[in-house]
């Protein structure tokens, strides 16, 4: 590793720190060998006695070369075993090593806390740094917990800790964890209810919890139970935004009682450990809302470019089954041109069942003279044979023509999947009408729906093509263009993420789709030849592509991305609309925004909402708004769009970050 003659690793890394001694900040040490480490050095009284080693890593261009230096100077029989060990050794950017920089200087302040403590420091300048090792846990590990209780311990100076857990959102807590209990008698797995104990008390009442002389009230009949029997108890509840995940409980079978500012200090903990259990069921939540949004992309261009009406609804049934593992699914159909109901369903329950249930819904909700039903539009929730089931009507002109009925495993998978329901269920009903000429749904309703869709699926994306929509409005309108074309111009953003085959397909020759068609000429046939079309929709193709490519880009070289030439009017036009207003900031040194504000533009600049950008950042549509109208102060704008064109502008997104 080292390359040096060395007899040992110690002594070829006591020769390296004699090298790097003075050192007193966080350094990158490459080895000979082309592997690499970072070196922390930690002061004690104006020496630097102790060090932290990190390593080794390579990055992507050095592990060629070590390959290359393996095959010619390794033996024939070794390279293998040394080629299997390299590719053990992380290969990381200057990103990732950045990041490890920032948590090894965390950890070098809270170990010289420590090393202070043993020469008389302040204990509570001990307390607070070790509270930093918090910040260097990470939750996605399963010994997360553990380390967080045993961070409670050593704060409160007590003999055990436990978490117990409200996951289910059930009348129960469970202790998943403890820490510095006999394995035989660790109370994981034990249960409790609201209420019931000291434990269960702080769970109804969501405050903390102090008890001394413990072992002898009765309420400590659930720790006695399994052999533990505390002087001193204290118990926070973890709670983020009125939402209980559960709760911390320490205690001590000796020590008498805590002091005030080591309860405190738990407390700290306890809104930390909160924090992060939001943050993580934020993150969670974010990513199952990602990948429903990717399935239902799929399910959207599978059920469109299907033609045959067995092979798509099978295809419906079968998406939402393999997302939801439901135990009763079906779609009945009772369209105009067959008689009686159709039944689709997935194989979770047997077919007799479904036949059963067919029938039962046929008298409800199809028989001649039901009224109600095809009118409400809305879900309907039915107990049936012991099932609890959703029933998803679909309507088209006040028509019932199915119903698609799930149970679902709980309120929160329903409350997830609700909006993805109505979206598929008008996709569906439009799909069945198009085969239909008679009842056939026209270009603005299908239009409106692949609009929908793109709301759902990439809402950044359909914000963007909202701005595009603003900025062609504010473009053209001087320059005296109809206000239909304008509205081409916002239709046409809003349709370009789909393939431009489907849209001629479904909407024919009208002038959005006119003009998204001269834009994808000029995207990717372009060979300096004009296309052929109207004057006025090649025209709008140009300011379509400019906009997008404007809005895509942004910052002072987003022109040089452009295929073809814009005409000058047209350029000198935009350049204006989106030049800084005379109170755009000039001073030495730019714009100076906070961390904070910086994160609300990286927000705005992507396309998020207020609400978007807050469940992002974790704080509320308040508190961006006020950061948002600071931004505005600070840029001399009035508007979002103004904002965001002056940082297009002005420096480019990756320059004013």
């Amino acid at each position: 590793m080292f390359g040096s003659p060395c007899a040992t690793a110690e002594h070829a890394i006591a020769n390296l720190l004699e090298k790097v001694r003075n050192v007193s900040k966080t350094i990158v040490y490459e080895t000979r060998s082309g592997l690499k480490m970072l070196i922390t050095s930690i002061g004690i009284c104006k020496q630097r006695p102790y060090y932290i080693l990190t390593g080794v890593w390579v990055d992507g261009c050095t592990k060629e070369l070590i390959t290359g230096r393996i095959h010619e100077t390794v033996p024939p029989g070794e390279c293998e075993d040394w080629i299997q060990a390299l590719d053990k050794v992380p290969v990381l950017d200057q990103e990732g090593v950045a990041r490890i920089i920032g948590q090894l200087d965390i950890l070098a302040d809270t170990v010289q806390a420590l090393l202070e403590r043993e020469q008389g420091g302040e204990y509570s300048a001990y307390d607070l740094q070790l509270m930093n090792l918090i910040y260097l846990l990470d939750p996605a590990s399963p010994e997360w917990l553990q380390g967080i209780l045993g961070i409670v311990v050593r704060i409160l100076g007590v003999e055990f800790a436990g978490y117990a857990s409200n996951a289910a959102d059930g009348d129960q807590f469970t202790v998943v964890e403890t820490t510095g209990m006999p394995k035989d008698n660790s109370l994981q797995g034990a249960s409790f209810f609201y209420g019931e104990g000291f434990l269960g008390q702080v769970g109804l009442s969501k405050q903390m919890g102090y008890w001394r002389n413990a072992d002898r009230d009765l309420r400590i009949s659930f720790f006695a139970a399994h052999g533990v029997r505390p002087k001193v108890l204290i118990c926070y509840p973890i709670k983020y935004k009125d939402k209980l995940y559960g709760l911390l409980y320490a205690g001590d079978p000796v020590r008498p009682e805590l002091t005030e500012e080591q309860a405190d200090m738990g407390m700290l903990v306890a809104h930390q450990l909160a924090a992060s259990m939001y943050h993580m069921e934020s993150e969670a939540l974010y990513e199952r809302q990602r990948k429903r949004h990717d399935t239902y992309k799929e399910i959207v261009q599978g059920i469109l470019v299907t033609q045959d009406k067995e092979d798509y609804l099978q295809l419906f049934i079968e998406f939402f089954q393999q997302q939801l593992g439901s135990p009763f699914m079906c779609l009945l159909l009772h369209t105009p041109d067959e008689a009686g109901l159709r039944i689709y369903s997935s194989s979770s329950a047997p077919n007799e069942l479904y036949t059963v249930y067919a029938e039962d819904a046929e008298q409800i909700y199809f028989a001649d003279g039901i009224p109600g039903f095809n009118l409400l539009n809305k879900p309907i929730r039915r107990e049936w044979k012991s099932w609890q089931l959703v029933e998803h009507p679909m309507v088209f002109e006040q028509r019932l023509l199915g119903l698609f009925t799930v149970q679902f495993s709980d309120e929160g998978q329903r409350r997830e999947y609700e909006t993805i329901f109505h979206m598929t269920n008008v996709l569906l009903v439009t799909k069945l009408l198009a085969q239909q000429p008679q009842n056939t749904p026209s270009g603005t309703d299908f239009m409106r729906l692949l609009q929908d869709n793109l709301l759902i699926q990439q809402p950044v994306v359909h914000s963007r093509a909202a701005d595009i929509r603003r900025l062609a409005q504010d473009l053209l309108e001087p320059l005296s263009h109809s206000a239909e074309e304008m509205e081409w111009i916002g239709q046409a953003a809003l349709l370009a993420p789909y393939p431009i085959g489907l849209l001629i397909k479904y909407l024919g020759d009208i002038p959005a789709v006119c003009v998204l068609r001269h834009m994808h000429y000029y995207l990717t046939d372009y060979n300096g030849q004009e296309d052929v079309g109207e004057s006025s929709h090649l025209y709008l193709a140009k300011v379509l592509l400019m906009l997008t490519k404007y809005t895509e880009q942004g910052g002072r070289h987003w022109k040089e991305t452009l295929p073809i030439p814009v005409p000058e009017p047209l350029m000198r036009s935009f350049e204006q609309l989106i030049a800084p207003p005379p109170v755009a900031v000039q001073q030495e040194g730019g714009v100076r925004f906070t961390t904070r504000e910086n994160d609300i533009l990286e927000g705005l600049l992507t396309g998020l909402n207020n609400k978007q950008i807050a469940e992002k950042l974790f704080i509320s549509t308040h508190t961006v708004k006020n950061h948002i109208t600071k931004i505005y102060e600070k840029l001399g704008v009035h508007s979002r769009s103004q904002a965001i064109s002056q940082i297009y502008q002005a420096t480019g997104k990756k320059d004013s970050l």
